[in-house]
Parts: C-alpha cells; structure tokens; sequence
C-alpha cells in the first residue's frame, strides 16, 4: 500500500546574486540584480566635485571608495530585510562600470592627485594646438575617437608633464575602482579606448600614438577582455563592501556601452539616449563604421565584434539642475512648467551647449548657449519648455546622424526624463520615433550586472534583452503625436539655423 502522507519537499535554494557597481560623474550606484534577471535592491552614495578654477571638474578617489562604501551599507541593509544576512554569501560575481575618460595617476603610495574627469576643459586649447585637421583625421581613423582634450593622454600630458617620473600606471576611473577591489591594474577596450591610445583594429595601445603625447608604454595597464573575470576581490575590496573576500570582479565595460546594452540589447536598429549628467546617444553595430565628418565616436561595445557609435551632450542634466536652481524650482518642476507652455515655446529657441566641449554631433568646444527670441511676453514656463526641446532637437541630430549609417527604427531612453510622461511624450514627437523608457536608476550598473551572468559566454544579441523587458512589463513605449511631429520637423529646422548662431 502506497503512502499517502504528504512528503517533505527539499528546501528552496535562494537565487544567487549579482551586483553592478556604476561609478558615475556624482554619485556611486550599486544594484543587486537575481538569477531571474530582476532587480533586488538599488543604492547610491555621493561625492564632490572641485570646480573653484575655470573649466576644473577633479574628484578625490578616495571620495569615490568613501560613497561606494556608503551606498554598500544601504544596499546592504535592503537586502538584509530581505533575505537575512545570507545574502552575502550569495554574490556570485561583482561587475564595474564607470565614467570615462577620466584620468588617474597611480604612484607608489596610491593616487597622486585628484582625478581629472571627462568634465575637465583645461586640457582643450592644450590638445587643439597639438591636433591640426589632419592629425586629428588620422588619430579619428586610428582609434574611432575625434580627438581632444578630454581624453587621458592629453590629460596626462597637459597636467603632469613634470611629474612623469612619479607614474607608475595610468588608470580610468573604473579601472582604478578594479585596482581597488582587488590589486589588479587592468582595463579592458571600450574604457581603453578613452585613453586616446587604443588602436580599434589592432586591439591595443598604439606605441606610435603613445609616443606622440610622450607616454611611456609600461606606464599603460594591460588590456583583458570586456565582461572577464579580472581577478577575485581581496581582503581590503571585501572590507569596503561587507562582503566575503574571494568573490570574483569582473572587468565589465564602460558606463556608456553597459547602459546602452540594458536599454537596448545589441539591436543595430535600436538606439539608445542615457539621460545622466550628460546625454549618451548609441547606436551599436557590428563591424567599425566611421563617419566621414568624424561626427560621432566609435567604441568597442560590451561584445568583441561589436562596436557603439556614440555622441555626448555634456550639459544636459547639469543645465537641468542650474535651471532649476537659477529659478528656485522644486525637483520635477521644470517638466511641469515646460508642459504648461506650448510647442515652440513661443518662438523662444534656446541651444543648451552650457559647456565647452562636445555638443552631440557638434564637436566645437567655443559652442556657447543662448536663448533666442526672448521678449517682456515670455514666461518662465517658455524658457523651460525652450531648453527641453533645444536637448530634444540636439538629441534628434544625433539620431539622425545615426540613421544615415543603419535606420533607427526606435529608441529607449532612460534618466529623470522618464518620471515626466509630457517630457518623454515632447521626446518622441521631436524625435518622430518611438520612445520606450527605461526606469532603473542606473541602466549602466544594470547592463553591467545583466552582463557579468554570462561571464565566459556571449553577450545576448539582437532584439532578445529588450523583448524580455517589455513583456516584464517593465518598458513603456511613447508613440509620436502626428500633429506635433510635423510642427516640430518644421521647428527643428528653424532650430538648426539658430543654432548655428552659437559658435
């Protein structure tokens, strides 16, 4: 006779996690992602940036490891309340991202200096009167980069010429976090090829272009693959983030290409906008296609074979916030008030290049901002209306610079755009494509996590990242309004003869 009596089932095994690590231009985000793929806790700590000199932006390292260890605790505490203390011991893998290029100086004892972020202009007239057209043509054929002071080898040269016999190695934010968590000096190609050195054929550091801005090879770190394992995190690495030491780091890849795969997969028809600090315009593609006109970047993706062709607004969500503080608006307000104005703003036009530097596809570093039309009969709400669509109609350039390589059929955005339905909605109208958001706080320390579960195999290709989302429920798709899509086509073309105004 058969027992009937039920039958103790085995114990559930808890999911093991992932956790992405996303050093960013302010703050230092972490998310624990589970072997689902779903997001299990998010924090974020954050640090200074020194500014007291014209165009300076430096940041302490040592701020960076003080704000990852501050967003570690909280995160920690979510996950505790979760799952108990074991959560710990479930980490299976640590993946880093970060913002690039921004340069650190290792000597002896740890960094010499503060960091020079990617915000820094004081290298630009520096590397401008290096560069004539032509060099710069050769270096943009070399390396996919266009070229200027922002990248570290200018950096380097302009700002610790004197102090070279002090370097020991060169290092990208991200990479010195590695260096951090584990003794490793490493980095890998899409950071790498902010260095200004990186060879995107050959797949290394360029001896010829190191010697043209007087580097020493031997002061460079070796190149791993992206999404490897560097090595597992040591005992002062697993003291700053609570864990258990032994866990494996992994090389990851640049916050911009990591964000674009969480938002997009690797689909050549998708393109993919990070609203951050600045605006990151993606489009990935499988073989090196390099514009003419040197009008956007070309980096090694998350995927060997694969490449991101790339464009920066650099004033995007710090012209947000100085908005909002010039006025005295509450968070959000400035979406709220550009929605009580109409399309066109009243005839006001205002370009948001706030800072020197690239400008999307514009790289003109004497671009300077301005407000056109304005009379005593605007309002407040026009001149916010007119700066969100001056970043829609640079964002629309972009695309469809974009679009004159492969078609850009969509394009999935992610930032505080996303908690404004009227401000996504303007997005796609500009755009005259559909607009899907993406609402983590940090698509790059996502895409990173997303990444690190398949350590060892190939990224997820094609449409298959963003389908899986989207029938998550977790990706809601704006449509473009006809009516205003064929004011603002007429409006961005006025808009594009304005602009040209500010050089």
């Amino acid at each position: 006779m058969l027992d009937a009596s039920p039958q103790p089932h085995p114990p559930l095994r808890e999911p093991d996690l992932v956790l992405g690590v996303d050093l960013g231009t302010s703050a230092v985000k972490v998310l624990a992602l589970d072997s689902t793929g779903a997001v299990s806790g998010e924090a974020q700590g954050h640090f200074e940036t020194l500014s007291e000199l014209p165009q300076q932006a430096e940041q302490s390292p040592a701020d960076w490891l003080a704000a990852l260890s501050a967003a570690m605790q909280d995160l920690g505490h979510s996950l505790t309340a979760c799952f108990g203390e074991a959560w710990r011991r479930r980490v299976t893998a640590i993946a880093l991202t970060g913002q690039l290029p921004t340069l650190v100086c290792l000597g002896e004892r740890g960094p010499l200096a503060p960091a020079i972020t990617w915000r820094d202009g004081r290298a630009d007239e520096f590397a401008a009167e290096r560069l004539g057209a032509a060099q710069r043509k050769r270096m943009y054929a070399r390396t996919g980069m266009p070229i200027d002071g922002r990248y570290l080898a200018p950096m380097l040269q302009f700002h610790f010429a004197d102090q070279m016999h002090a370097i020991r190695c060169i290092l990208s934010a991200k990479d010195y976090l590695l260096f951090a968590l584990t003794g490793v000096r490493a980095t890998e190609p899409s950071t790498g090829a902010g260095y200004g050195l990186y060879d995107l054929i050959e797949g290394r550091f360029s001896a010829e272009l190191a010697a043209f801005w007087g580097i020493a090879l031997d002061k460079l770190p070796p190149i791993l693959p992206s999404n490897t394992v560097a090595a597992p995190l040591n005992e002062a690495g697993a003291q700053l983030l609570q864990l258990p030491a032994g866990i494996p780091v992994t090389t990851g890849a640049a916050d911009s290409v990591c964000a674009a795969y969480a938002m997009s997969g690797l689909h050549p028809r998708t393109a993919s906008i990070s609203l951050g600090s600045s605006a990151v315009v993606i489009g990935a593609s499988a073989t090196v296609q390099l514009d003419a006109r040197a009008r956007f970047l070309v980096t090694p993706h998350v995927e060997a074979g694969w490449y991101g062709r790339e464009m920066d607004l650099l004033a995007t969500g710090t012209g947000y916030r100085w908005l909002c503080e010039l006025f005295g608006w509450a968070e959000g307000e400035l979406d709220q008030r550009a929605s009580a104005s109409s399309a066109g703003a009243q005839g006001l036009f205002f370009p948001p290049y706030l800072v020197g530097g690239e400008q999307g596809a514009l790289w003109n570093s004497k671009l300077r901002a301005g407000i056109f039309g304005l009379t005593l009969q605007h309002s407040q709400n026009d001149i916010a209306r007119a700066f969100l669509e001056g970043v829609c109609f640079e964002l629309r350039r972009c695309v469809e610079v974009l679009a004159e390589h492969e078609p850009v059929e969509r394009v999935m955005v992610s930032g505080n755009i996303t908690r404004s339905a009227g401000s996504t909605q303007l997005l796609a109208d500009i755009l005259q494509r559909p607009v899907g958001m993406v609402t983590e706080k940090s698509p790059a320390a996502y895409g990173a996590a997303l990444l690190a579960r398949c350590v060892g195999r190939p990224a997820v290709s094609g449409d298959s990242v963003v389908s899986a989302r989207i029938s998550q429920g977790s990706i809601e798709f704006k449509n473009p309004t006809a009516a205003l899509a064929t004011r603002y086509d007429a409006l961005y073309r006025e808009y594009c003869e304005v602009a040209a105004r500010c050089a």
